[in-house]
């Protein structure tokens, strides 16, 4: 059985699939969503990378509540275009995503997102081919005190 959190989690890569441009996005980086990968082949990009963070944890009236934070990096090939705007598509595509309001399925267990920053990813080197951006959130959850698996 998932904790919630990976349920979170998962939620994360199945909304993320959807940064197309047939989706309405600027960017295809939803072609490839991957979770904490520090490598990637460029056969894999455009991409969007999930990096789950620590999470610090309160309790109340029986319940354990917990703000996760979610780190996203997308990732794309520039070509003939300047870094600097594809980073900037990707950065509002990310948060187009998550921030919406017409998720599929609005998950219950998720009692608030809330964007905590980003940006455009270090300019790239002569040679690269690259061009990202990152965004961060804390994600609000709560489980039973003695069930990370339950509400």
């Amino acid at each position: 059985m998932n904790t919630i959190r990976e349920i979170i989690i998962q939620d994360f890569v199945t909304r993320l699939a959807l940064i197309t441009t047939a989706g309405g996005y600027a960017t295809n980086i939803g072609t490839h969503v991957l979770r904490a990968r520090k490598k990637i082949d460029p056969s894999e990009l455009p991409a969007v990378i999930i990096w789950p963070g620590a999470e610090t944890p309160y309790h109340k009236s029986g319940a354990l509540f917990c703000v996760m934070t979610v780190k996203l990096e997308g990732i794309a090939l520039f070509g003939t275009e300047d870094p600097s705007v594809i980073a900037e598509k990707i950065l509002g595509d990310l948060k187009k995503c998550v921030l919406a309001t017409n998720w599929t399925r609005t998950p219950e267990y998720i009692d608030g997102i809330v964007y905590t920053g980003g940006g455009d990813s270090d300019s790239p080197d002569d040679g690269q081919t690259t061009a990202g951006a990152y965004v961060s959130f804390d994600v609000k959850y709560q489980t039973k005190l003695d069930d990370p698996c339950s509400q």
